[in-house]
Order: structure tokens, then sequence, then C-alpha cells
């Protein structure tokens, strides 16, 4: 029993890629997922321009949560701020409303990727390079994550680093 329980383990463990070891500095993987409305983004069609994304986590039929994530979003898009959620279908979930892309992971693409742990709020600099990456208690720092997100848009910290790169 407690073999086969391992083999089940593995399978499952095999089949959701998972990115777990980004750390500010990395370059994110790219990744193509369709959004709720249908419509595939990818992630390398970005480059150029600043990207968040937001990870969630047991999110049915949430778009409450999401309102504050929606508003901060738009009110950047002046600085061509990309923004989407990303969000995983569990048996009986309904994916959130939003102004914004939802884009849906399925275990069956395999351009697809999955972050954990989520919720996470990522901001990606135009060369596609993590420059901030919030995981604790994220739906609690809003506050925190809108400042760090002013300053990173205002000060464009991406241009300065690509010295160090």
């Amino acid at each position: 029993m407690v073999n086969y329980l391992w083999q089940i383990f593995l399978i499952l463990a095999c089949s959701i890629p998972l990115v777990e070891a980004l750390e500010p500095g990395d370059k994110v993987p790219d990744f193509v997922m369709p959004s709720t409305n249908g419509a595939p983004q990818r992630l390398s069609e970005q480059l150029g321009n600043p990207v968040m994304l937001v990870w969630l986590n047991d999110c049915n039929a949430c778009a409450e949560k999401l309102i504050d994530w929606q508003y901060l979003a738009e009110s950047w898009a002046v600085e061509n701020l990309t923004t989407w959620f990303l969000w995983r279908k569990k048996e009986n979930y309904t994916a959130p409303w939003s102004r914004l892309p939802v884009l849906e992971y399925q275990a069956s693409n395999t351009q697809a990727w999955w972050f954990e742990p989520s919720p996470a709020v990522m901001f990606i600099a135009p060369d596609g390079t993590l420059d901030y990456l919030f995981i604790d208690k994220v739906n609690m720092r809003k506050v925190e994550v809108a400042n760090e997100l002013k300053h990173w848009l205002k000060n464009k910290e991406w241009f300065k680093q690509e010295g160090n790169r």
C-alpha cells in the first residue's frame, strides 16, 4: 500500500510543472496560458514592458478579493504595466471575474507553469528578470506591495540594474 501511495505521489508531482526556486535576479520562464475569456497570453510577448503577476490560491469566484489588485494594476497601466492574475481551477471552482486577464493554469498545457508558494506577487522587469517576489501573507501586505510597485515603476530600477547583469 505504501509503495502504491508513493507511486501516486510521484505521478502527481511530475504532472504539475512548478517553479519553486525562482528568486529575484532570475529570468522568469516563458509560458503560454489561456485566459478565462479564451485569449491565450504568452509572457515573452511582454518583453519590453514591466509585468506584475498575481498568483492566486484557493480562489473560487473570488472577484471581490481581486478588486484592490485590479485597481492597483489599472492605476499603473499608464507606465505600460501589464498585469495578469494566474488561477488554478479546482473541482467545482468558478473563475474570478476581472477586467484584467485571468490566466488559467491547466496541467495538460505543456507550455504552462505554476509557481508555489501561492498566493504570490511578482514584478518582472522588461528584460524578463524577476525583480520583486512577495510570498508571505500577500493579501495582508497590499499596501506594502503597492508602495514597492510605485517605487519600482517610478524609479525604473531595471534600467539601473542592466549594467550589473
